[in-house]
Order: structure tokens, then C-alpha cells, then sequence
């Protein structure tokens, strides 16, 4: 399967899932375990930047930012926005090499569930060119990689594995393609090259709906040995 589904095109294309505002997660995470290559004044990759809600956090830590995105009309919204950035954000499928090939080497890569949206083998050979692109005690940051813990877990149908799932209909996924979801051991097993420094799971019930939704996510900083 792709990298980028073509409903992401649509989601993008109707406002949707839009933000302007980085995610908390990752700021926190960043500050609390990169300090070592933050002095180092590197570069971040970003892995399905969307519409760049994190570049001026990346930008005010001094370091250089790349991002890649699906979608090209998401894209030109940042070269307008980031001008300066029209090399640097990209739009591709970063689970294919060829969005890593040009890169300088990297510091930190980070993802704020974009990968999460594909299938184990996707997943996979994108944690292998992600490692490849790392610098020696470079990270990996991954925020919201759902868990099977989730609620949605159990709807849909198999994507090709038994991590992943697809046509969800209802819900926070309805329309999104393919949803990959882990547990404890196999975020281990397929981050089996990194050192995960930092492994939290979160799980939220929202008692405003009638059903108290559970929502679950991993957040992950893994180094490269």
C-alpha cells in the first residue's frame, strides 16, 4: 500500500484535519530527551508534515527543517506561507527511498501519526530508511501511534495484517484509508534497531458521548545506536 491514500486528498481538500498549532506532545518530548543533538543546530525531518503546524517550533530551535506530504495542494499552502522552505518540504510518499535520497544527514525525524496510517510493511521500510537517514544518536519521535487499545480497533476490516485496519466507517477514521494499530510488543519488534529511550501509552475515555469513546495512542522516542 501507499504511503499517501488518496482520501487524505479529500480530507485536505474539505478543511478537515487542517491544524495551525504544534502538538504539545512533541514539544514536550523534543525538549525533554533531544537537548544532546538540539546544541548541535542539525536538521529535523518531518514525516507527513501536513500543513506545517510544527515548523515554527522546529524553526525556533535553530534547527534546518524538511518535511514530506502527500498532498500537493497542502504543500504549496506552506511554500506560500515558508517560501524559503520550497526545497526543503516536499510532496511524496515517504515510505518510498526516493524522499530520502536528497536529505542531509538528519538529527531528529519526527511524525505525528503519519506513519501509523499504513500497513505493517509500510511501516516498516520506513523506520529502515528513517534509520538509514539518522545521524549516529540521532532520534526518532513518534507521536499518536494508536493503540490496540483503542475503540476503533475493532471496527473496519483487516488491512493485510492483523495490526491493521481499513474502510472504518464511523468515527475519527471514517474515510482515512488504512489505520495501523500496536500494543506494547510489537511497537518493540518493529523499532528493533532503535533504542526506545521513552515508551508511554495513553489511553482517554470521553464520558460526553454516550458510548465513553476510548481513545489510545503511544508516543515514542527511539535513538539510533
Amino acid at each position: 500500500m501507499k504511503g499517501f491514500s488518496e482520501e487524505w486528498n479529500e480530507i485536505y481538500g474539505n478543511n478537515l484535519q487542517l491544524t495551525s498549532w504544534p502538538w504539545s506532545d512533541l514539544i514536550s518530548l523534543v525538549y525533554r530527551y533531544c537537548d544532546s543533538v538540539i546544541s548541535r543546530k542539525g536538521a529535523v525531518f518531518e514525516l507527513g508534515c501536513g500543513s506545517g503546524p510544527n515548523i515554527p517550533f522546529i524553526r525556533s530551535l535553530g534547527m534546518s527543517y524538511y518535511g514530506v506530504e502527500g498532498s500537493r495542494a497542502v504543500v504549496e499552502g506552506i511554500h506560500q506561507k515558508f517560501p524559503e522552505l520550497k526545497e526543503k518540504v516536499t510532496t511524496g510518499d515517504f515510505t518510498s527511498i526516493d524522499q530520502f535520497k536528497s536529505l542531509p544527514n538528519i538529527d531528529i525525524i519526527i511524525d505525528r501519526a503519519a506513519v501509523t496510517h499504513n500497513d505493517l510493511s509500510s511501516i516498516k521500510r520506513t523506520l529502515e530508511y528513517g534509520y538509514n537517514a539518522l545521524n549516529s544518536g540521532g532520534y526518532f519521535i513518534g507521536v499518536d501511534w494508536f493503540s490496540t487499545k483503542h475503540d476503533d480497533f475493532k471496527m473496519g476490516v483487516s488491512g493485510g495484517d492483523k495490526y491493521t485496519r481499513t474502510n472504518i466507517r464511523s468515527g475519527q477514521f471514517t474515510g482515512v484509508g488504512c489505520v495501523h494499530f500496536s500494543d506494547e510488543k510489537h511497537l518493540r519488534n518493529i523499532f528493533v534497531n532503535f533504542d526506545i529511550i521513552s515508551l508511554e501509552e495513553k489511553v482517554i475515555i470521553n464520558y460526553a458521548t454516550k458510548n465513553k469513546h476510548q481513545f489510545s495512542s503511544w508516543n515514542i522516542v527511539a535513538r539510533k545506536k
